[in-house]
């Protein structure tokens, strides 16, 4: 059947809806692509852990590196090489599109930012914005906190804070202790899923299908977890996401902005490469193409799991995904936002990049509580000192035990 869709300036537009569509997965399909927009303030909010209030060391990033007479160890562990979008995201240089934004980045200039992980670590008060996170835990090994991305209400990050690790691809010069690694961060980030989101009613009933009646296990075995290479941030960290993908955030997926393949690795995918524990001499510049084609000579096939994984992840939002009309305000069709009327929809001077911000600030759970209406955050407790404070990964084959320390 059809609906009328009543433009600005009285146009008006026809579309279908499918007669076995659902919209409770947040983004579906009429005529076109479409998602819900304009959140109401009817969701639950899951607050972070108290951290430090005040930072460690109460300076800048290049009064750090200025304290430790401008070390190159030091100054390779704060820098990241990005592709910045206008939005202010720092992205992979490999990426083509904004993966906060969905901006173009086709023809954005490589540039260094910033690693506020590791930065973080080290205690350091800015970047030059706070350097303060929405804790979930904080321990002298590992840090889970909320990511600022925020493609799902619970959308973690799990980074180790005793090693620098630039990426996951240090992990295959020491397989046996890079599984025991991310094996320790994977346990921990699911007991701060457990502990604070699960155990959670109102969030568990409000944003899952069916969710008083859904068992731990039954959200376990829907988890997007892996690492990205090239990372926008140079520290190992898991993305540990929990759907449903926010409506905005489940039309980039349809649209293949998030999970790209060849830089996003399921976290199956390493786990199963670590687990052959066959030490990988890693070249800085090398491919990772050629990786790829190593292990799958392994038996290993990332291609395969990667499209099986994604599928996943895009069914088990499918299964989850509690959206409702009633939550929000109209739809996104095109480049316009739409508000629902009756049965139909009205054309709305609102533009869509604005109401993308606004629907994040009042779905996500990063920085809750918010003061003066923005997001609030935590400095780390257990600070590290350079140059001891953390054990540097190389990509080298000369030390198989112990990793190198800065002080080599």
């Amino acid at each position: 059947y059809q609906r009328r869709v009543r433009g600005p300036s009285s146009n008006q537009m026809s579309f279908q809806y499918e007669p076995n569509q659902t919209t409770t997965n947040g983004a579906f399909e009429l005529k076109f692509l479409t998602y819900f927009a304009k959140a109401k303030p009817n969701f639950p909010q899951v607050e972070q852990q108290i951290g430090q209030k005040e930072p460690p060391f109460n300076g800048t990033v290049e009064e750090f590196l200025e304290k430790h007479k401008n070390n190159e160890e030091l100054k390779k562990q704060t820098k990241n090489k990005v592709k910045k979008c206008s939005c202010g995201k720092p992205n992979a240089f490999t990426l083509a599109t904004c993966n906060s934004c969905g901006n173009d980045l086709s023809k954005t200039e490589i540039s260094f930012s910033n690693n506020v992980f590791t930065c973080a670590i080290y205690g350091i008060a800015k970047v030059p914005f706070p350097l303060t996170f929405s804790f979930r835990h904080q321990d002298k090994d590992f840090i889970v906190f909320d990511d600022l991305l925020s493609l799902t209400t619970c959308h973690l990050n799990c980074i180790p804070t005793t090693h620098y690790i630039p990426d996951w691809r240090y992990l295959l010069t020491k397989p046996a202790e890079g599984l025991k690694l991310l094996t320790q961060m994977c346990d921990i980030t699911w007991q701060v899923f457990e502990k604070q989101f699960y155990q959670n009613e109102s969030w568990r009933t409000k944003i899952l299908k069916d969710g008083k009646n859904l068992k731990p296990e039954d959200i376990k075995s829907a988890l997007a977890i892996g690492l990205n290479y090239p990372p926008s941030q140079y520290q190992l960290h898991i993305q540990y996401i929990v759907p449903p993908y926010l409506p905005f955030q489940y039309f980039q997926c349809l649209k293949g902005v998030h999970f790209t393949a060849r830089r996003f690795f399921p976290i199956e995918y390493v786990l199963a490469v670590l687990k052959l524990n066959e030490p990988y001499a890693v070249k800085e510049d090398e491919p990772i193409e050629s990786i790829i084609d190593y292990f799958k000579t392994k038996g290993i096939d990332y291609d395969a799991l990667h499209r099986i994984h994604y599928d996943r992840y895009l069914e088990d939002h499918r299964r989850l995904a509690n959206w409702k009309k009633e939550d929000f305000e109209g739809l996104v069709l095109g480049d316009k936002f739409y508000r629902f009327e009756g049965d139909g929809l009205v054309g709305a001077e609102e533009s869509p990049k604005d109401l993308q911000n606004e629907d994040k600030l009042v779905l996500q759970n990063y920085g809750r509580p918010y003061k003066d209406g923005k997001p609030s955050g935590f400095y780390y407790t257990f600070a590290k000192e350079f140059p001891d404070g953390l054990n540097v990964w190389r990509l080298s084959l000369i030390h198989i035990s112990e990793p190198t320390r800065q002080a080599e």
